[in-house]
């Protein structure tokens, strides 16, 4: 018993940050995946190289097969039922049976298509090589060009409604209609780095991230672009807000960046992998997935930004919890455990009223002494307490949020 004890904390100190920021989901492909959409907390898709599709319907815990042909740089759903994927070749792919059968759509054109968009069951956009924008008015039947006024590579869609849209793509250029694509005109972003993706929380503000970690903001439908800085140069490929505060980009070798106050601040987040990832999607504020290289999959259940790592591989005498510094504190404050014993551990903070507000850890952990950080940005000041329930010890410390 001795010895498994001691193995379990060599293995723990061996990998010395438990994410329960981020998490690994087993996805069951080695194929690369190139993007991911979720029309809820359970149900969703990711799709990749070499016509890779996987669905979830239980949050991830279990991804599963559906068939596809050919490779497919973009997926999206409007319900639990309806849904498209495009690719290389001018392909369209489109299920109505939640993907247990995907029938090709003719697009009217052989080269890559990067980013596909639908506003409902009918109208939808798709977009990529040589500035060639697809629209459909009939969920896919039939497929129509439209004029892009550009020839660069177009990666990302973001419509607000039925017509007004915005596409983003090579060497800085993003184009806006207010029309439903009749008109497509540039914008002047300032920059001749690639935008990869794009994403809107209304019909004035948005986003763009793209190369070595660029990222432009507008408040005026992209009248104006107005630089950001992420705080990283690796390539940034995807990006999406919860609201006009609160947004998440991904990009290479695993690279996470969030912001709590509508770029002004970008941070990066912990995550357990190296690879790059390519997709990113959150189905509500806190629940989020991104995929990339090698099949790889990650999760958060917490908006990614608690971790918790082992500060001493000393067995400590007895459980406890330490009061949390610095108290008061404005937005990040750190806590500190004791665990005697491997086993399962549960860390949870209570709003003054008693009501849950956010699971920072629950998960097993061999015994030891660690800290973990709550990022408490997206809640307001006030009084706040954190439970820490370990086997039959519990312990509950008081927190008090000064913004």
């Amino acid at each position: 018993m001795k010895i498994l004890k001691y193995v379990l904390l060599f293995l723990s100190f061996f990998s010395p940050v438990f994410s329960q920021g981020w998490f690994v989901q087993s996805s069951g492909t080695p194929y690369n995946l190139s993007s991911v959409y979720f029309v809820n907390d359970l149900t969703g898709w990711a799709v990749g190289d070499l016509g890779t599709i996987r669905k979830t319907t239980n949050g991830g815990t279990n991804w599963f097969a559906q068939s596809g042909s050919s490779a497919l740089s973009s997926v999206y759903f409007i319900n639990t039922t309806t849904g498209w994927g495009a690719g290389p070749g001018g392909l369209i792919i489109k299920t109505t049976n939640a993907g247990d059968n995907w029938a090709a759509q003719s697009s009217g054109v052989t080269t890559q298509l990067r980013a596909i968009f639908f506003v409902n069951s009918s109208k939808g956009w798709a977009a990529g090589d040589g500035g060639v924008i697809r629209y459909s008015s009939d969920g896919g039947a039939s497929w129509n060009p439209q004029t892009s006024g550009t020839v660069e590579t177009l990666f990302s869609i973001f419509f607000s409604g039925e017509t007004l849209g915005w596409i983003s793509g090579a060497n800085g250029k993003i184009i806006n209609t207010s029309s439903g694509g009749t008109n497509w005109i540039s914008q002047t972003t300032s920059t001749t780095f690639h935008f990869y993706s794009i994403s809107f929380v209304d019909q004035f503000t948005g986003w763009a991230v793209g190369y070595q970690g660029i990222i432009r903001k507008t408040t005026n439908s992209g009248v104006n672009w107005i630089e950001q800085t992420s705080n990283v140069s690796n390539w940034l490929y995807s990006v999406q807000f919860i609201n006009s505060f609160t947004g998440y980009a991904c990009g290479t070798t695993g690279t996470i960046i969030t912001t709590q106050n509508g770029g002004l601040n970008w941070s990066a987040q912990t995550t357990p992998v190296g690879d790059n990832l390519y997709g990113l999607r959150f189905s509500s504020a806190s629940t989020g997935y991104a995929v990339g290289t090698t099949g790889r999959i990650i999760k958060t259940t917490n908006g990614g930004i608690t971790f918790i790592s082992p500060v001493s591989n000393q067995v400590p005498e007895n459980f406890g919890l330490s009061q949390n510094y610095p108290n008061p504190f404005n937005p990040v404050t750190e806590l500190g455990l004791r665990i005697t014993d491997f086993g399962l551990v549960n860390l949870t903070i209570f709003d003054a009223a008693g009501s849950k507000t956010e699971t920072l850890f629950d998960d097993n952990l061999p015994a030891g002494t660690y800290k973990i950080t709550w990022n408490a940005s997206k809640y307001g000041s006030g009084v706040y307490f954190c439970r820490f329930t370990a086997g039959k010890f519990s312990q509950t410390i008081k927190m008090i949020l000064i913004k």
